[in-house]
């Protein structure tokens, strides 16, 4: 045949070769492979909607299949992961949330998806919120690729409030103008036998939830948020964040005692009326929902959180991240490409799951839905601005663990006898405590970090040489 006749052959195969690089799957591989496996955890609403999501990925890619592995809890999926990359045999994709990710970075069992994917046309990063982008770098690179940008706010009954004539929050409230009065008022005793039937407030004393009152007073989790080598919590301005929080159930007893936190969590009590407010993140919003569609539902809202000394929120930020062991690495992208593109991050947005990372989606009706509560969506929104975030670092999830321990005994505790309400000796002492647990995992992180930067190749030259 002659060379001319052979051309259009040849350029049609360099085409099908390229379309291969930008992420389309293989079909040897998928066939030897089989399905893309994504793990996530989350309850019966969160599962609902990423089942939904699979559906649309698979109905506008035929031949594509995606396994769900559903894991209910967050410490199962922590362990679940933990031990299938132990085993050799990790799912494919995996969400994760940028407080945990770390760990898995660190033993360089990840595929960097922002180079792999960025390199073939499928993420731009000017497309997605910075702070949701950002959280997810390590040593320079983009390790997991961002589906939500959510934030701590306060979920309100909107019927208690107007019952007990408190005004509903607005943006700007004050923590101790606004609303420690709002949390008293609506706390409530119905019966008269002395017992509270109604809790004006419900927050997990947990690091991730005092994280914005320590930087609302003006006070630091950390010394170096990108080289952390021990907490702060132990000086002045964060004593004082930790020490407004404490008062609500030290002095004020508004928020439920130890032992009915124990049987019955915040959640469970928001959602059977029985909490006026609560400190959570967009994921709750699915649950909310799933209830009113069974007839049990609220009338409720969100407001953002009450200001301090500086207007600060935390970040609630999760991505799709993928293992370096996955034997479909072209199909497995493919799959992430949907779940951030306006449709995938549609379909997320409109079961209430997330605040989608993708700006035109969160800005959009699909997320902004006036006929879908909350009505104030767009606190969420006004909310990215002030984010701050945790450090990156492998070991802080570790780190949570123990300060969560020693935050929830401090919390419950009755203050000592004769100490300021502001600057509690036993607030000092949990924080030094934390502080001393945590250094050695930091100094244990930081050699590491040094090891591998060490041993990292020099960057090539660049420019002529003189």
């Amino acid at each position: 045949m002659p060379a001319t006749r052979l051309l259009p052959a040849a350029l049609l195969l360099v085409v099908a070769l390229a379309a291969c690089g930008r992420g389309t799957p293989d079909k040897a591989e998928a066939a030897k492979s089989g399905p893309v496996k994504l793990q996530v955890f989350g309850d019966t609403a969160e599962l609902k909607s990423y089942r939904e999501l699979i559906a649309g990925y698979e109905a506008s890619h035929p031949g594509q299949r995606v396994e769900l592995l559903p894991v209910g809890k967050q410490a199962d999926h922590m362990a679940k992961l933990s031990t299938a990359f132990a085993a050799g045999n990790p799912p494919d994709l995996f969400i994760l949330n940028f407080r945990r990710f770390g760990q898995f970075a660190a033993k360089d069992v990840l595929l960097p998806l922002g180079p792999a994917m960025a390199a073939s046309g499928q993420f731009k990063e000017e497309d997605f919120y910075a702070p949701a982008v950002e959280a997810f770098r390590y040593r320079d690179q983009l390790m997991c690729l961002p589906q939500n940008v959510s934030s701590l706010v306060v979920y309100y009954n909107r019927a208690l409030f107007k019952q007990y004539g408190v005004p509903e929050p607005q943006a700007g409230w004050s923590y101790f103008k606004d609303f420690i009065p709002a949390a008293r008022l609506l706390t409530r005793d119905l019966d008269g036998d002395k017992r509270k039937d109604i809790y004006g407030v419900g927050l997990d004393p947990t690091l991730i939830r005092l994280a914005p009152f320590v930087w609302g007073m003006g006070g630091e989790l950390v010394d170096d948020l990108q080289a952390p080598t021990t907490l702060t919590l132990d000086r002045g301005p964060a004593l004082l964040g930790l020490n407004a929080v404490k008062l609500l159930i030290s002095r004020y007893r508004v928020t439920p005692r130890l032992i009915e936190y124990q049987a019955e969590n915040n959640d469970a009590r928001f959602a059977r009326g029985a909490l006026a407010m609560l400190f959570q993140s967009r994921r709750y919003t699915a649950t909310l929902r799933e209830l009113e569609g069974q007839g049990k539902g609220l009338d409720w809202d969100v407001a953002p959180l009450p200001r301090l000394q500086q207007e600060v929120g935390v970040l609630h930020s999760d991505a799709y991240c993928m293992a370096r062991a996955s034997g479909q690495p072209q199909a497995a992208q493919q799959f992430v490409a949907y779940a951030l593109s306006e449709q995938g991050q549609g379909i997320l947005a409109r079961s209430g799951r997330t605040v989608p990372s993708r700006k035109t989606v969160a800005t959009s009706p699909v997320f902004l839905d006036p006929a879908q509560k909350p009505a104030r969506a767009q606190v969420f929104l006004d909310a990215i601005p002030a984010l701050r975030r945790t450090p990156n670092v492998a070991v802080w999830h570790e780190i949570e663990s123990k300060a969560d321990v020693l935050l929830e005994e401090w919390f419950y505790e009755p203050p000592l006898p004769g100490e300021s309400e502001l600057e509690g000796s036993d607030t000092v002492l949990v924080s030094r405590q934390i502080r001393d647990a945590a250094r050695p995992l930091l100094a244990e992180d930081l050699a590491r970090e040094q090891a591998a930067r060490a041993a990292a190749p020099a960057p090539a030259a660049t420019g002529e040489a003189h």
